[in-house]
């Protein structure tokens, strides 16, 4: 599923569970994107949240890891809090980004159940949207 707001392009895969994107995690999606909007302009550009949480939008609760910084967010769902977080990432800019990097794949243990990504429209430094509000105000 793909869609776009006024701040970011979001796309989220099928869970394995539900076979269909995951409701839970399209909402905390959308929230984290809108609590690093509110963020940004009190923020460094290397500014990063990361964690682990459950989800539970079925009858199959699963634990779900999210890294949310200015340039994208994700949530990996259905995977350990001990997941390779460097594996995650290849596993999903395969995904998302089309890479052809395919020698991670023999190596991954542990697959998302679910993905979802989103990132900003109009990508803008943290600095650079401070200097545009002190020029306005």
């Amino acid at each position: 599923m793909h869609w776009t707001d006024t701040t970011h392009s979001y796309t989220l895969s099928t869970c394995k569970h539900l076979g269909r994107p995951c409701p839970a995690a399209e909402h905390m999606l959308s929230r984290l994107a809108a609590a690093l909007g509110q963020a940004r302009t009190v923020t460094a550009d290397d500014f990063e949240v990361a964690g682990n949480c459950e989800l539970t939008a079925c009858d199959h609760p699963c634990q779900a890891r999210f890294t949310a910084n200015h340039e994208r967010i994700r949530i990996y769902c259905g995977v350990s809090p001990e997941a390779e977080q460097s594996g995650l990432d290849r596993f999903a800019d395969a995904l998302f980004e089309g890479t052809r990097d395919r020698g991670f794949i023999a190596k991954r243990p542990e697959y998302p159940y679910a993905l979802a990504q989103a990132v900003p429209l109009h990508p803008q430094t943290s600095r650079t949207a401070a200097s545009q509000q002190s020029l306005s105000a």
